[in-house]
C-alpha cells in the first residue's frame, strides 16, 4: 500500500570552498546554487512525496584535481567558531604521492594465541606485499617487553619483505600485553627523511589496562605519525582500537573473524595508499584563533581532508598559512580570513568542537580526570557526555478516559515483500506475544509454590 504520509526534506550544504559535484542515488532533487557554488540548497522533487519508505543518501565532492581550501565561520556573541578544510583531490596524480614509511606494531602476547595471532601474520603479510619500492617499512613485536625487525625502517624490497614475514612466522604467542613500551620504542626509531609519510600500524586484540596512557602518548606525539588500529579476535577491546585510531587521527579496523582480514588490509591500503600532504603545520597571522583542535595535524589523505577547528576574538581577519610537504615538493596554501563572512547558519560549528573536545579529554581522562572540564562542555553546549545525560519532563493533565487502541497503518521499505510480515498467516506479533504470556504464568506459579 502507498504510505498515508507526506515525505519532505531539505537540505543545505556550506563548505566553504566551491562544491564540484553534488547528487542523490536515492531520491531526485533540485539543488539551487549559492554564489561561486560554495553553497547548495536542495530539495526534494515533488515526484518523492512517497518517498520517506527508504533512506534519503546526497554525496557530494568538494576537491577536483588539486588540493582544496576553505572556511567556515559562525559568531555566536559570547564565543566565535571557524572550520578549516583542506581537502586533497578523489585520485592525486603520483607524483603528488610522497614516499611512504609504514611500521607495524604487533601483539604477540599470549590472548594472541590461535587464530588472532596466526589473522594478525596473514594481515601483515596482506599489508606489507602492498607496499611500492619507494616505501619503507619496519616492525615492532610487544608483548611483556618488544623486539624490533630493524633499527631503521628499511626499504620495502622483495627479498627485505620476505625476510620480515620470515621473521614474523618465527614468533610465537606468549606473556603479558605491555603496549606502552612498544609505542614509545616505535616513536623513537630514527625518523625518516623529511618529506616522507610516516604511519604506525598497531594490531593487538586490545587487553590492557593502560589505555588512557596509550591514548595521551599518541596524542602528545601525533605530529611524528598517523596511527590506525587493528582490533584481531572475536572480543575486541574497542574502546582501546578506536581511541588509538582517534588520537591519532587514523581509522579504526576490526577482523572479528578469520575471513575478513583480507578485506580488511584491502579497505586499509585503499585508505592510506595516497597520502598527499605529509609534515603539516597550520600558522595563524593576524587571526586570534585559540582552543584549535587537533593539537598535531594529521596527514592528508586522498579521502580524508584536513580539518582544524576552534574560536576566534575579534575581527575576522589575517591569515591562516598551511605548510607541508608532497610528492611535488614544499606545498604552500595561504588562506585570507577576511574573505569569508560568519553565518549564522553555521551554528553547529560549535558543537563539532565541543564533541571533538569531549572526546580527547574522555579518551584519556584517569578516574575522574577532566570531569569538571566534561561536565562543563555538557552543559553548555546540551551534548550528551560520561556524567551528563538528556532528561524530558513532560507535565500533561487529561480527563479519566477509557485508551482507545488506534492501528496506524506503516508502509513497508522499499524493496521488502509482504511476506516479511506474514501475510496470509498468523502475524509475528501473536506468538511473540503468547510466549511472554507463558512466561509470566510459569513465574507466577514459581512465585506461589516458593511463597511461605
Amino acid at each position: 500500500q502507498p504510505p498515508t504520509y507526506a515525505f519532505d526534506l531539505n537540505v543545505s550544504v556550506a563548505a566553504g570552498m566551491p562544491i564540484r559535484a553534488l547528487a542523490s542515488p536515492s531520491h531526485a532533487i533540485r539543488t539551487a546554487w549559492g554564489p561561486g557554488r560554495r553553497e547548495a540548497r536542495v530539495q526534494l522533487d515533488p515526484s518523492e512525496a512517497l518517498g520517506g519508505n527508504r533512506d534519503f543518501v546526497l554525496r557530494y565532492r568538494l576537491a577536483d584535481a588539486d588540493l582544496a581550501s576553505g572556511m567556515l565561520l559562525y559568531d555566536g556573541g559570547d564565543e566565535r567558531f571557524f572550520l578549516m578544510t583542506v581537502q586533497p583531490p578523489p585520485r592525486p596524480p603520483a607524483d603528488m604521492v610522497p614516499p611512504r614509511e609504514y611500521v607495524f606494531i604487533v601483539d604477540v602476547s599470549g590472548s594472541m594465541s590461535g587464530f588472532p595471532l596466526d589473522t594478525a601474520k596473514a594481515l601483515m603479510r596482506d599489508l606489507v606485499a602492498g607496499l611500492r619500492p619507494t616505501d619503507q617499512f619496519d616492525v615492532v613485536l610487544f608483548a611483556g617487553a618488544s623486539s624490533v625487525y630493524s633499527d631503521v625502517s628499511v626499504p620495502a624490497a622483495r627479498d627485505r619483505i620476505a625476510d620480515a614475514l620470515a621473521w614474523i612466522d618465527r614468533q610465537g604467542a606468549g606473556g603479558g600485553t605491555e603496549l606502552l613500551p612498544a609505542l614509545q620504542t616505535a616513536f623513537d626509531l630514527p625518523q625518516p627523511r623529511a618529506g616522507v609519510a610516516r604511519t604506525f600500524v598497531v594490531i593487538t586484540d586490545g587487553y590492557i589496562a593502560e589505555e588512557p596512557e596509550v591514548f595521551d602518548t599518541i596524542r602528545r606525539r601525533a605530529g611524528d605519525a598517523n596511527v590506525f588500529a587493528f582490533g584481531i579476535g572475536d572480543g575486541v577491546n574497542r574502546h582501546l582500537i578506536e581511541g588509538i585510531a582517534r588520537a591519532g587521527r587514523g581509522e579504526p579496523f576490526v577482523v572479528d573473524y578469520p575471513g575478513s582480514a583480507t578485506a580488511a588490509a584491502a579497505r586499509f591500503r585503499d585508505y592510506v595508499a595516497a597520502p598527499v600532504l605529509t609534515d603539516i603545520e597550520i600558522a595563524f597571522d593576524g587571526f586570534d584563533a585559540y582552543d584549535v583542535e587537533p593539537i598535531a595535524p594529521p596527514d592528508v589523505f586522498a579521502q580524508r581532508p584536513l580539518v582544524v577547528f576552534g574560536k576566534w576574538r575579534g575581527t575576522p581577519r589575517g591569515t591562516i598559512r598551511v605548510t607541508g610537504v608532497s610528492g611535488r615538493g614544499r606545498f604552500v596554501d595561504t588562506l585570507d580570513v577576511g574573505q569569508f563572512t560568519p553565518d549564522p547558519r553555521n551554528r553547529a560549528l560549535a558543537l563539532l568542537w565541543a564533541r571533538d573536545r569531549i572526546a580527547r579529554l574522555s579518551d584519556y581522562a584517569t578516574g575522574d580526570a577532566h570531569r569538571d572540564e566534561v561536565l562543563a562542555l555538557g552543559l553548555r553546549y546540551n551534548l550528551l557526555t560520561k556524567y551528563t545525560s538528556f532528561v524530558a519532563v513532560h507535565h500533561v493533565v487529561r480527563a479519566a478516559q477509557a485508551a482507545v487502541p488506534v492501528d496506524q497503518p506503516l508502509p513497508l521499505p522499499a524493496g521488502v515483500s509482504d511476506t516479511a510480515i506474514g501475510v496470509g498467516s498468523e502475524p509475528p506479533l501473536a506468538p511473540l506475544l503468547a510466549a511472554l504470556a507463558l512466561a509470566a504464568a510459569f513465574v507466577a506459579a514459581r512465585r506461589r509454590r516458593e511463597a511461605p
